[in-house]
């Protein structure tokens, strides 16, 4: 193995990490904490673009345990106190306020805009020992017979280097980078979404607690919005639909979005005094799943495990929550010096239990015959759990909540039990694509 390349201050890490996001600083924080040798790559030079700045409450306890909590409290990111459905006929629900079911200062989170809270977590990184490099891509994942041992990095110059590791773990979000390399990766046919979105400066806010609220206006068809508030007066809007439906009339996402925005009468009436700024995004492929999300000396989290809906803003408590849980498992077994995949992913099993109430609540939003305010009346005893499903809050017992929901919904099949393996030609497709290109569908 060629190591030793001039940028790296060690010639082996205990852990290599693809992806400087919030899931894979906060998993290398907790790791450095712990004494272990972690090393960063990642593709861009911070701050860059990304979306899902939408917080829930249940990652309070993952920034106290991380040290973030005070950076947070003292930025100009607003203060998130609950969530607000409006239906397609304009009617608002009542706020689901998180102080419902949690006291005190934990019950409300904040809207950020990802490139400063992204730097800020990486920063952090930095500061608890973290080793980061910015602009080195992973060009593949090392493996000895079936145990990953390193990565192939790529400077900006086009030079390769391979870099010794313990363990690798792929926090490198849409990019997939060990899915895609093992064919893993394949999208979700029962969650077919597209989305677009852009940002508007000077839209209305509503009064007090409720100004930093994330608003959430359902179109005909199935389809919604998202309304988040961010710092300097702008606002966050995204339409999330069939890819039938978004680009029914134009395949240009630009024209889609517009067209989406101006027919939502109660969302361009937020808008009517705004402007929009910078240009629509978007993916026409929203929902994917790797069959497989750990193995000897590798372990997924965040995007790079998966991703379902935007719908309940849990994209960033995924990834955090899945950073610290299979942290403490990657320090277990570095001290017992087992990285068998058994070890690696002891946490999943809890955790994709938690995943599968997101999604059993997902499936639900999409049925035309279910609402959450019918859902509340009929079942009033589990309005605090259809609460701690916006929150967080789903790492525990749901089975009561999940059967009432299963009476005014038909559960969806097993997660992944209708995925398609990929052909030959895709797999080798996926392998000759560097990872940059992965990424190009959504930023």
């Amino acid at each position: 193995m060629n190591t030793n390349p001039s940028f790296l201050s060690h010639t082996s890490y205990d852990v290599a990490v693809i992806g400087g996001g919030p899931g894979g600083a906060a998993l290398a924080t907790f790791l450095a904490r712990n004494g272990h040798r972690c090393v960063i790559f990642e593709q861009s030079k911070f701050p860059r673009y990304h979306i899902g700045e939408s917080l829930i409450p249940h990652t309070h306890g993952i920034f106290e345990r991380l040290g973030l909590l005070p950076q947070l409290c003292a930025s100009a990111f607003p203060v998130k106190h609950s969530v607000r459905f409006v239906s397609a006929s304009g009617k608002e629900s009542v706020p689901f306020y998180f102080s419902e079911t949690i006291p005190g200062e934990r019950a409300r989170t904040w809207q950020v805009e990802r490139s400063e809270f992204d730097r800020m977590m990486l920063g952090h990184a930095r500061a608890n020992g973290v080793e980061v490099h910015e602009q080195i891509s992973i060009d593949k994942v090392l493996f000895e017979d079936s145990c990953a041992v390193g990565v192939q990095t790529v400077s900006p110059d086009g030079s390769r280097a391979e870099v010794p590791a313990k363990v690798v773990v792929d926090a490198s979000g849409r990019a997939c980078v060990i899915g895609r390399q093992l064919g893993l990766h394949a999208p979700l046919p029962e969650l077919r979404k597209a989305s677009a979105w852009g940002y508007y400066r000077g839209g209305k806010r509503l009064p007090g607690i409720d100004a930093g609220e994330t608003t959430m206006f359902l179109i005909p068809g199935g389809g919604w919005f998202w309304y988040i508030p961010l710092p300097d007066d702008i606002e966050s809007v995204g339409v999330v639909a069939d890819p039938e439906y978004v680009f029914s009339q134009s395949d240009d996402m630009e024209a889609a979005f517009t067209r989406e925005v101006a027919l939502c009468a109660p969302l361009a009436d937020r808008l009517s005094a705004a402007q929009r700024v910078g240009p629509v995004r978007g993916s026409r492929h929203l929902a994917y799943l790797n069959r497989q999300t750990c193995g000897d000396g590798w372990v997924m989290i965040g995007d790079a495990r998966a991703f379902l809906d935007p719908i309940y803003s849990s994209g960033l408590y995924l990834a955090l929550g899945s950073a610290e849980l299979a942290a403490q498992c990657i320090d277990d077994a570095l001290r017992h010096d087992d990285i068998s995949a058994a070890r690696l992913g002891a946490f999943e099993s809890a955790l994709w239990k938690g995943v599968d109430v997101v999604r059993r609540l997902i499936h639900a939003f999409y049925d035309p015959n279910f609402s959450f305010p019918k859902f509340a009346e009929r079942f009033p005893e589990h309005r605090a759990a259809l609460i701690d499903c916006l929150v967080g809050d789903v790492i525990k017992d749901m089975s009561a909540f999940t059967a009432a929901l299963a009476q005014m919904t038909p559960p969806p099949p097993p997660l992944g039990s209708n995925i398609a393996k990929p052909s030959a030609p895709e797999l080798a497709t996926f392998a000759a694509l560097p990872v940059g290109l992965w990424c190009k569908e959504s930023d």
